[in-house]
């Protein structure tokens, strides 16, 4: 339980990072990294090896709506809104609740803008680390609203200060 309240403060931490990444560029890169790290680190210890099913689908269902909702967005020209909308939309007819939300979190990622993000490889390595910290995060925020947004953010931020992107 102590490693959800560490983890709570991995947004804080991000943003802190982006606000002194200008100053310090490789800095920012580096604390990335080792908060990357960190939390794949953990996962194992917070999920055992029975729950490594649930990791890795909640990662899939994260990447898989993060890239739909990217693709629709700017491949289709819906619009990020739409885009988000629709894939949010196929997700609440064919998934159970708690894969709703996951893919949903996932659409928050994929509604990036191309500037930032050219690669949609990049896309999918940011819904796949909002899947994972749903997981990670999940019972920590119980009845917080805000956390789907404030998970896709972290994630999306920690891709952008770790591999560059278009910032």
């Amino acid at each position: 339980m102590l490693c959800q309240h560490v983890l709570i403060l991995l947004p804080l931490i991000v943003a802190a990072v982006e606000l002194i990444s200008p100053f310090f560029p490789l800095a920012g890169h580096r604390i990335c990294l080792v908060l990357l790290g960190a939390v794949f680190l953990i996962v194992p210890k917070k999920c055992g090896l029975g729950n490594w099913r649930n990791v890795l689908a909640s990662a899939l269902l994260s990447g898989g709506g993060a890239v739909a909702t990217y693709l629709l967005a700017n491949s289709l020209s819906l619009g990020p809104l739409i885009a988000s909308a629709a894939v949010g939309l196929a997700a609440a007819v064919f998934l159970a609740e708690q894969q709703q939300l996951v893919v949903y979190l996932g659409t928050f990622v994929g509604m990036t803008s191309t500037l930032h993000f050219p690669s949609i490889i990049l896309v999918a390595a940011a819904g796949l680390i909002g899947g994972v910290l749903w997981e990670v995060l999940n019972e920590a925020w119980n009845g917080v609203g805000g956390r789907l947004g404030t998970l896709a953010a972290t994630a999306v931020l920690a891709i952008l200060l770790t591999f560059g992107g278009g910032l």
